[in-house]
């Protein structure tokens, strides 16, 4: 009976191995299946994150990119010359993706306002616009440098609306436009409008502009010399009459930043005053100093100063309603920025003749750089004057200076310095036996009366000198 009962606990013990062993299988298993599980799920949540982020990076340029195409468009429209940028929303339809902030700025990197950018490349404008969406994500940030175009009219030295007329001894470098006649004249000592290269007619220029000039005429209406034709001896350039009307001198429209002031202000023999931006002046008058001659002493000269302060990039506007400068007196710009003079005379139609609004005496400085004995003209594009007078030119009216019979709304006799950038769409222009005289002018009409000689200085641009239609793209970058 033993043997049996002995193989009987054999193979109970055989049964609990195998079970155990099968447990530890399945175990294996479960826990095998459970890794792979995980590493799936891990590997799927990889590719599933890794496809929202580049859903994302793509979304994010699409919308800096529009950004992008957004400021081009709206840098071909008006006051695009002006343009800085904004903060443009990005939508799908009615869904919002996101926004793309836009930046531009001038190629130098200062702003564009306002209106001029300074360095070799003035047409160009850098845009950058950041990308972010609307959701938590990157951000994606689309650069684009892109070129506007302009008329060849902000390129001309003096531009008339009403004609131009050059008396006997002028001398012009630069180019000369009207949108009426143009007349030279004649006699003993005949008026010339000279390229920039010494050797012809013309003496060799005053000032070396920083790129050449043609000496050439542009006309809507006749360019006469004397009554007759015109030759190269007085027009060095090309001559060019009978121009499509109103294609020549640029279309400009004031906007006075305020009405005219009633604050009057006097400078007196020896006395400097710095002008106060925040004052809108009434008339402005510098006293006359010397007989003969001006004081050799620049302190005993009357001097007007203004500011520019010490920002390059930076703008400050003056306001007053008329300037007459006496003899020797002075007009000083100081610092690193630029300047706009606004002369707020207040502006009627021609015919009804308002006063005039600047006037400068014998001997008078009008936009020196420095305050010692010695001027140095200031670059045209860093002082611009802003005249809103309508006063015609020879008008006999409201004269500055009692002693003349006929004046303009601007009007200067045998002043030993002027500079800067005039525009005076509604008024006169006279300039009388100046010498030192550089900048561009554009005016209702212009007088250059005797041996009065003006150096075009590149650096001005008549009509604000504003560039329009930024639609030529020079670079892109994806940063």
């Amino acid at each position: 009976m033993s043997p049996p009962r002995a193989m009987g606990r054999l193979t109970v013990r055989r049964d609990g191995r195998e079970r155990g062993a099968a447990l530890l299988t399945v175990l294996l298993m479960v826990t095998l299946i459970a890794l792979i599980t995980l590493m799936v799920m891990a590997i799927t949540n990889a590719d599933l994150a890794a496809g929202i982020r580049q859903q994302q990076a793509v979304q994010v340029f699409n919308v800096a990119e529009a950004g992008v195409h957004y400021a081009m468009a709206r840098l071909q429209t008006a006051g695009a010359d002006t343009y800085t940028g904004e903060t443009v929303p990005i939508t799908d339809g009615s869904v919002p993706l996101g926004q793309a902030v836009v930046v531009v700025r001038c190629l130098n990197g200062s702003s564009p306002n306002p209106g001029a950018c300074a360095g070799a490349q003035p047409a160009f404008r850098r845009i950058t616009s950041t990308g972010t969406l609307a959701a938590a994500g990157p951000a994606r940030v689309v650069t684009a440098i892109v070129e506007g175009t302009t008329s060849a009219t902000s390129s001309f030295a003096v531009c008339g609306y009403d004609g131009v007329n050059l008396d006997q001894g002028v001398r012009i470098y630069g180019d000369v436009g009207s949108n009426a006649a143009l007349t030279l004249a004649r006699g003993g000592t005949p008026s010339r409008i000279c390229d920039s290269l010494a050797g012809g007619a013309c003496p060799a220029p005053s000032i070396t502009p920083p790129f050449p000039y043609t000496g050439s005429a542009y006309a809507v209406g006749t360019i006469t010399c004397g009554g007759g034709a015109c030759n190269s001896t007085q027009i060095e350039g090309t001559i060019a009459p009978n121009q499509p009307a109103g294609s020549v001198c640029p279309a400009v429209t004031l906007s006075p930043p305020s009405a005219p002031g009633t604050t009057p202000l006097n400078v007196g023999p020896g006395a400097t005053v710095t002008l106060d931006p925040a004052v809108n002046y009434g008339r402005v008058t510098l006293a006359s100093t010397g007989t003969a001659s001006c004081p050799a002493n620049v302190n005993d000269r009357a001097t007007l100063i203004i500011n520019s302060g010490t920002d390059p990039n930076g703008t400050v506007t003056v306001r007053m309603r008329s300037l007459w400068v006496g003899k020797c007196a002075r007009v000083v710009i100081t610092g690193s920025g630029r300047v706009v003079l606004w002369l707020l005379e207040p502006a009627t139609s021609p015919a009804s003749a308002a006063g005039q609004a600047l006037h400068a005496e014998q001997l008078s400085i009008f936009g020196s750089t420095a305050t010692g004995a010695t001027p140095a003209a200031i670059e045209g594009n860093r002082f611009t004057i802003n005249v809103v007078s309508s006063k015609p030119l020879g008008d006999p009216g409201d004269c500055l200076d009692a002693g003349v019979s006929a004046c303009a709304a601007v009007s200067f006799n045998q002043s030993g310095l002027i500079a800067g950038t005039f525009v005076i769409p509604e008024g006169g222009y006279q300039l009388d036996q100046a010498q030192l005289t550089n900048g561009a002018i554009l005016a209702r009409r212009i007088q250059f009366d005797r041996n009065t000689t003006f150096t075009y200085d590149p650096r001005s641009s008549i009509g604000g000198g504003t560039y329009s239609n930024f639609d030529r793209l020079r670079a892109w970058k994806d940063q």
